[in-house]
């Protein structure tokens, strides 16, 4: 199984999304703030799909919204310090966990 496939697989059974780990990862990996496009032509994501994985991590107080000066502008987010984000790039990058076992 490809990397990538795995990694999705971890995360739908994680997260029941196939995307969170992938967008975690990229979050950590980043500046402090990170705005949806980016993530969206990164990742090669659909906004709805990028926009439901930010609103549940902000839920949860993992990243928090900033103000946009311009509704034209994109969506931007502050990552929050926790430990969530190095476990989130872990689990991503993790190649086969199952052979750990």
């Amino acid at each position: 199984m490809s990397t990538v496939a795995e990694s999705q697989r971890r995360s739908k059974l994680l997260f029941n999304n196939a995307h969170v780990l992938s967008i975690a990862a990229m979050i950590e990996e980043g500046q402090s703030t990170i705005d949806s496009k980016t993530l969206q032509a990164n990742l090669a994501l659909s906004q709805s799909t990028v926009q439901r994985v930010l609103r549940t991590l902000e839920g949860i107080g993992l990243l928090e919204r900033q103000e946009r000066t311009a509704r034209t502008e994109s969506l931007r987010y502050r990552r929050i310090p926790h430990g969530f984000w190095s476990s989130a790039r872990a689990l991503h990058d993790a190649d086969e966990l199952e052979e750990r076992s």
